[in-house]
């Protein structure tokens, strides 16, 4: 009984303030994006793109993202967390109608485009997480929020039956305008947000500066960027083809039910873990994470539906124990008055490497299937030595 109303202090606790407005906001986002990001592989494929052009979609995504981060990041700082959090989740309501009524795979293009422009509010959404969250609990904070998932673990199983029942570009078309539903709304809740810096007009000076701030970090915080670089490496060159592939062997309503079970374990392992990452350390916890996600990936490789929740397990339980860790340790190690930017930073170059790995994954998912995941699951490998070797040197 103890633990049950420790645990209910700790969520009015963390859910208060801005942590709760953006909490409800997830709930809706969440729900509404896993009805359709799990499948639009092969929604896009439907469209007419090809492999390569899969490949090259994604791409341009992380392109346009990796562009984006280094102003967005420096409008956090300069301009205040609230303001462009607000404006560019509206833009990105909109953006989702375009994919709800493309007719080709070129106007998925548009819409990509204009959804990646309205990703401008990343940085400042990451650093209002950070100023809101207690010191001493960031970990287990960012475990607790994870909650909001909840919803996501039927968003991909209605998602699936929508394909089953109308098919996959009328079920997909139905999945994106509920989309656009719960973003307009998450957006007017937004309005509720708190700004949390005081904005200085020094500040704004700042934009062309923004990479100066890897001579004011410590060396670890360096070390995640490397860290970071490689996971995203990993992950984007498999983009749109984890659904593809899954879909040679299985139905998209089996699919939909493993994804939704990734997201069950994300919740469930993710709050007890986030709460042993603060006390035990986060960089054990970040590096197991990494190695875990090696494994499944390498187990995806085998076509069968056992090893597709087998990996399901493994990517919840790696997921559940990296993003907690992660974020916390961005917070751990940069003051709130250079998170914009370290965010800006971090994320351009993330999705940077995303980019150059995904236009690859096209190609050689094209020529070998299995050859890209087991890349991907390598690098994953070189992510998890890297963990241990900049924690262990730089303390």
């Amino acid at each position: 009984m103890g633990h049950f109303k420790n645990f209910g202090e700790d969520l009015r606790t963390i859910l208060s303030g801005n942590i709760g407005v953006l909490f409800t906001t997830w709930l809706l986002l969440n729900f509404g994006n896993s009805i359709v990001m799990r499948f639009n592989g092969i929604y896009f494929s439907a469209l007419g793109a090809s492999d390569v052009i899969l490949g090259l979609m994604g791409s341009l995504t992380f392109g346009m993202m990796a562009l984006l981060q280094i102003p967005g990041g420096y409008l956090a700082d300069a301009y205040g967390r609230r303001r462009i959090i607000v404006i560019f989740t509206t833009v990105m309501a909109f953006s989702t109608l375009i994919f709800a009524i493309a007719p080709s795979w070129q106007w998925i293009v548009v819409g990509l485009i204009i959804s990646n422009v309205a990703l401008l509010y990343q940085p400042a959404l990451f650093s209002i997480m950070m100023d809101s969250l207690p010191e001493k609990r960031r970990a287990e904070g960012f475990a607790i929020t994870n909650i909001s998932m909840i919803p996501a673990i039927f968003g991909p199983i209605i998602g699936g039956f929508l394909i089953y029942k109308y098919g996959v570009v009328p079920g997909m078309r139905i999945g994106y305008f509920a989309l656009f539903a719960f973003s307009l709304t998450s957006a007017f809740i937004r309005l509720k947000l708190k700004e949390t810096i005081k904005v200085k007009k020094e500040h704004r000076k700042r934009f062309l500066e923004s990479f100066k701030i890897l001579r004011e970090i410590k060396s670890r915080a360096k070390g995640l960027l490397i860290i970071n670089m490689l996971l995203s490496s990993a992950g984007g060159m498999l983009g749109y083809f984890i659904v593809k592939y899954a879909y040679t062997y299985t139905s998209s309503l089996i699919y939909g039910i493993a994804m939704g079970l990734i997201t069950i374990i994300v919740v469930v392992v993710g709050i007890p873990v986030g709460k042993k990452a603060d006390l035990l350390g986060k960089e054990k916890f970040f590096a197991l994470g990494i190695f875990l996600a090696a494994i499944s990936i390498f187990i995806f490789i085998i076509p069968s539906v056992m090893a597709l929740f087998i990996y399901a397990i493994l990517t919840g339980s790696a997921q559940a124990i990296m993003q907690p860790s992660s974020n916390g340790l961005i917070a751990d190690y940069v003051g709130i008055e250079n998170r914009g930017r370290y965010t800006g930073v971090f994320l351009f170059l993330s999705y940077i490497a995303a980019m150059i790995f995904s236009a690859i994954g096209g190609y050689i998912y094209h020529m070998h299937p299995a050859l890209l995941f087991t890349l991907s699951g390598v690098l994953y490998l070189i992510a998890g030595a890297t963990a241990m070797f900049v924690f262990l040197k730089f303390k």
